[in-house]
């Protein structure tokens, strides 16, 4: 078992080791936990001190020591579902495709609800995976839990004979992001142009967040209800008692407190799920999802679980969420100061995985002496580290990357004027953010894949006539990059125009119109259901 140590001593060494991290000793610890790795033999104890150095290191927030030893522990030790776990969390912004291939593996040994979840927000994030392939894992995970989620219940059960088709419709929307939340400035244009002469449009709020926007949606439905305290099955059973014809699901797996699985009691008739997350539930209980054609063509529409509620026109509308939002002041390209392109990124860093940084590199290298810019107030210096390596690898001279996570005095709209253009994320793009940059006269280079995670830049460029910064594939994003990059006139012309351009666009007026398509839907849809 051991070289140098009694199996009694081994054991007396761990408890001292454990004793010391108690005491917030850690580096003691480290060290006989070291000494007993050099000295024993036994793999079953090797994992097992490998596993307390990760827990280790992962308290004290040392990230990277602790994949190394949680790798270890592994190596020694039977596969533990709760190590993949553990690694699934911490490869989250290191490398996305190495978390997905640990949460896959901790799945595998014992399916948990809550690492799912996760799962599901990291696989749509990775250019590795399919629509067809999302469907097909989301589904069999589902059916998995149904019946852990559901217990001894029985969901609820509806017949067409007992509803009127002509009825006036009860609407619920369902959220836990009723307040200033990104997902609002999508969602207040809906909520605040219904009929409500023809709707009772009821809001079910599962967060106990208030702010200016509540009061605008508050102002604007027929009744705003307060579950942030309900269980799931109380939340399904008030809207079920409430008589709601169909439910609109705003957030999906993005749920802080997994209120999806209410949608498994099927609370209403007709349930629809809508923007909050970018792809299929894989749920048979979740009739449609609000889409547009573009979004999802009719070829990619066999591998949603839910129907495609087509929207003519666009699924998007978007409202600043302050009314009479004053903007900053639009500033010259960088260009003409630097006098070389300066691309740039501004969203969230788990977007920006390995593929990305490929994309960007060879934009870069085709663009002679252009920079790109990563730009994320949150970004911290393992970040930076990682992005470094990944663009070396890649053959970027580091002088070309900038990486800026200084906070705007006034505004974090100010940030996108430090950019000509922008390069999207792939395959999990803009839309916020993208609109944002829109508005600051910053135009935007995509490009979108089959998934509905992909598509939100292009529908963007689709509305304010930029459909040459929608690529095809990753030649044509280089081609674009170049001919965008060598006409600066066009960009001088975007700069000051763009702003106007997104302002009287189809994104941002005609609310009504648009919301009288959507009601148009949720009446043919509920007419299918009486029939």
């Amino acid at each position: 078992m051991s070289d140098s140590y009694s199996k009694e001593e081994i054991l007396s060494q761990i408890s001292l080791a454990d004793m010391k991290v108690q005491q917030g000793q850690n580096n003691e610890a480290i060290n006989i936990y070291g000494n007993l790795l050099k000295t024993i033999s036994d793999a079953s104890i090797k994992g097992t001190i490998y596993h307390k150095l990760g827990n280790l290191y992962y308290n004290a927030k040392h990230f990277d020591y602790a994949i190394w030893a949680y790798e270890h522990t592994l190596k020694y030790s039977k596969p533990n579902h709760q190590i993949y776990n553990m690694l699934g969390y911490l490869y989250f912004y290191k490398d996305i495709d190495k978390s997905i291939e640990n949460y896959i593996l901790g799945m595998e040994l014992k399916p948990d609800l809550k690492n799912f979840v996760m799962l599901t927000q990291v696989m749509i994030k990775s250019k590795k995976f399919s629509q067809k392939d999302l469907k097909s894992f989301f589904e069999k995970y589902i059916d998995y839990f149904r019946p852990f989620i559901l217990k001894k219940t029985i969901p609820y059960t509806y017949n067409p004979k007992d509803f009127n088709k002509n009825k006036r419709l009860r609407i619920g929307y369902l959220s836990s992001d009723f307040y200033c939340h990104a997902m609002m400035s999508f969602v207040l244009p809906i909520i605040e142009n219904h009929d409500l002469n023809k709707f009772d449009i009821i809001l079910y709020s599962c967060k106990d967040n208030k702010d200016v926007v509540t009061e605008r949606l508050q102002n604007a439905c027929t009744e705003f209800k307060d579950c942030s305290n309900l269980t799931n099955y109380e939340l399904s059973k008030t809207i079920h008692e409430d008589k709601i014809d169909i439910l609109v699901d705003l957030s999906g797996y993005t749920h802080k407190n997994d209120i999806l699985w209410t949608l498994l009691y099927k609370p209403a008739p007709v349930i629809v799920q809508y923007l909050g997350f970018l792809g299929t539930y894989g749920m048979k209980e979740v009739d449609y999802i609000l889409a547009d054609k573009f979004t999802i063509p009719w070829n990619i529409k066999k591998y949603y679980t839910e129907k495609p509620m087509y929207i003519d026109g666009g699924m998007n509308k978007f409202t600043f969420q302050i009314k009479g939002k004053k903007l900053p002041m639009i500033t010259p390209l960088p260009y003409e100061e630097n006098g070389f392109i300066t691309f740039g990124s501004f969203n969230s860093l788990s977007k920006i995985n390995p593929y990305t940084v490929k994309l960007w590199s060879m934009a870069l290298k085709a663009v002679p002496n252009s920079k790109m810019l990563i730009y994320r107030t949150q970004m911290e210096q393992k970040d930076i580290e990682r992005y470094k390596k990944e663009f070396s690898e890649n053959g970027i001279d580091l002088n070309r990357v900038i990486f800026d996570s200084e906070k705007m005095p006034e505004s974090h709209m100010q940030s996108y004027l430090k950019c000509d253009v922008a390069l999207d994320p792939v395959p999990f793009s803009g839309l916020t953010i993208t609109l944002e940059q829109a508005f600051m006269g910053v135009p935007v280079l995509t490009m979108p894949c089959d998934t509905i995670s992909s598509k939100g830049s292009a529908r963007v460029n689709k509305a304010l006539g930029l459909k040459k910064f929608i690529a095809k594939n990753e030649k044509d994003f280089v081609k674009k990059a170049v001919k965008i990059a060598s006409d600066i006139n066009n960009l001088r012309y975007l700069r000051q125009c763009l702003p106007s351009i997104v302002e009287n666009s189809y994104l941002c007026k005609d609310f009504r119109p648009y919301v009288e398509k959507i009601e148009k839907e949720y009446r043919k849809a509920w007419k299918k259901f009486c029939r």
